[in-house]
């Protein structure tokens, strides 16, 4: 049997690359900010936003080229668990930079707790899953919990913001 890929409509394609490509840049813009509020200055600030583009502009391709192989496609006990171990190391390598001093300061800017939610806004992206499976090409299954968490996630993110800004927000925020 040939495996028949699926060729979503073109405003499917416009809304994820524009929401992939926003969180990461906001999140980028919001470290230049708070590494200005800790005082690194323009030009620290300005590398510390840059090498965040690269590590998040690396997991993007990294990822993408997992997926693009088939390697996320595994079954428990065939193969490497490549969706564990991306998602470890992705987060890992997170944790290990917050152990630079300059980054370590930029994230103890005040403020930038708040600031951080704020690009999780675009997770109102989830829609899409929500679209496909209307158009019969996700199971239900899978597309309610990830659509309707991340339209969730998307609108909850100011107002968790708020809270973290106002310094009450961080029992609610977990």
């Amino acid at each position: 049997m040939e495996d028949v890929m699926y060729d979503p409509p073109a405003y499917i394609w416009a809304i994820t690359t524009a929401t992939t490509a926003a969180i990461p840049a906001a999140t980028c813009v919001v470290l230049y900010s708070g590494a200005k509020r800790a005082g690194l200055g323009r030009r620290r600030a300005a590398l510390l936003a840059g090498a965040a583009a690269v590590v998040l502009g690396g997991w993007f391709i990294a990822t993408a080229v997992i997926a693009g192989h088939g390697w996320y496609d595994t079954r428990l006990g065939h193969g490497v668990p490549w969706l564990p171990i991306a998602v470890a190391g992705f987060f890992g390598t997170l944790l290990a930079l917050r152990r630079i001093p300059v980054v370590a300061r930029a994230l103890a800017a005040p403020g930038l707790a708040s600031r951080l939610e704020y690009p999780h806004l675009f997770r109102v992206e989830g829609v899409v899953f929500l679209i496909l499976m209307a158009l019969g090409h996700l199971p239900a299954l899978f597309a309610l919990p990830a659509g309707l968490g991340d339209i969730a996630a998307g609108i909850a993110a100011p107002l968790v913001a708020y809270r973290l800004a106002r310094g009450t927000g961080r029992r609610a925020a977990r």
